[in-house]
């Protein structure tokens, strides 16, 4: 049962006379502590994935070196070396001896896991004896586990016996139930596998005669064949086949050639040559009609175009200023301006004024001005 410490006070229930103890307050002692302590590590380092198989790491089939770290004075380093020869030999060992009891002991086991990793071992079995959960304190610290699932070289924890269980167990790469089981997880029986090579050897041998046995009846059946002993015969019906290729090729040009030609005659003889004359003279009266028509509408535009021409010109004439003083009308300007004088209200009394006349022009000064309104009469049609 679990030893635990109990702070409170007694108190008596009348009615039935019984004395209680009313707990304030309540501690584990002595291995229940110890219990205690190694539940709520191992629920704190499960909350932070230190158990997830996604960080494990594969132990090599055939590591060259193999590391401990134990104590070489006791009889686990004895036992996992008396596994290994039995099961290969030809092995490289490198014991780390460390105190794994203790209160510096969790210490050393991660200062012998960094050299055994400085040495560059493939492997490394972590290994301790049975014992009590006090002698197995030293690989239940969060120390050795942060250690351990820093390592990076995989890891054998084989603590104790098959029914202990330590926090370096649950952080490990591989669990061992024992420090000799350790030693058949981390390299192949020799024996067993020369025996399994052997045997797919043996597989191999039959598979291979077997094979060689069908290719020689093969062999034996094609060495039969008359083709492979006449071999001429074969050139021989070679040089037949092609003959014969030959002669059908020629006979096919030849039917292909009289087919086109008897084609040809046929045509030949579809086409009247009266036909295409009496075609022609059509399409030749056809062009000259054509040809008349088109040349009656050229005239027609170019005389249409000259008329025009000739109304532009006539307007162009009437409108010319020269025309309307060769009908006896002036053009009056100011003498010092060049300026047009429309109006009698443009003149000024004493200034000098121009008149454009049609065969000259006269420099003239204006005496007076008379305000007479221009009256245009027409008589007898004029």
């Amino acid at each position: 049962g679990l030893h635990i410490l109990v702070n409170g006070y007694v108190s008596v229930y009348e009615k039935k006379g019984e004395y209680q103890v009313i707990a304030i307050d309540v501690h584990p002692v002595g291995k229940g502590a110890l219990i205690l302590a190694f539940e709520q590590l191992k629920e704190k380092l499960e909350k932070m994935g230190y158990f997830d198989s996604l960080h494990k790491k594969s132990i090599p089939i055939l590591p060259k070196k193999i590391g401990i770290a134990t104590s070489i004075g006791g009889a686990v380093i004895r036992d996992i070396i008396l596994v290994l020869r039995n099961r290969f030999e030809n092995f490289h060992l490198i014991v780390r001896d460390v105190n794994v009891q203790g209160t510096t002991s969790s210490k050393e086991i991660c200062e012998a896991i960094d050299d055994l990793c400085e040495y560059g071992v493939d492997v490394i079995i972590l290994a301790r004896g049975g014992g009590s959960l006090e002698d197995l304190w030293a690989f239940n610290t969060e120390e050795i586990a942060k250690k351990i699932f820093n390592c990076p070289v995989p890891l054998i924890s084989a603590i104790g016996h098959e029914t202990d269980y330590t926090i370096s167990d649950f952080v490990a790469d591989k669990r061992a139930a024992t420090p000799s089981v350790a030693g058949e997880l981390v390299i192949l029986n020799k024996t067993g596998e020369i025996a399994n090579l052997k045997t797919m050897l043996r597989r191999i041998e039959s598979l291979a005669n077997f094979r060689i046995n069908i290719f020689r009846k093969e062999l034996t059946f094609l060495i039969k064949r008359r083709i492979l002993i006449k071999p001429k015969t074969l050139l021989d019906r070679f040089n037949q086949n092609a003959s014969e290729f030959y002669v059908n090729l020629i006979d096919n040009m030849k039917k292909l050639i009289r087919e086109r030609k008897e084609k040809s005659y046929g045509l030949s003889k579809m086409i009247d040559r009266k036909s295409i004359l009496k075609r022609i003279c059509i399409y030749r009266i056809a062009i000259k009609n054509i040809d008349i028509r088109m040349n009656s509408c050229i005239k027609n535009y170019i005389n249409l175009k000259r008329s025009r021409l000739k109304y532009i010109l006539e307007e162009i004439r009437e409108k010319n200023p020269a025309s309307v003083l060769e009908r006896g009308f002036a053009l009056i300007y100011r003498a010092e301006e060049d300026k047009n004088i429309k109006s009698i209200e443009e003149a000024k009394i004493n200034q000098k004024i121009r008149i454009l006349l049609r065969d000259g022009v006269l420099n003239v000064k204006v005496l007076d001005k008379i305000y007479k309104k221009l009256e245009l009469g027409f008589k007898d049609g004029n």
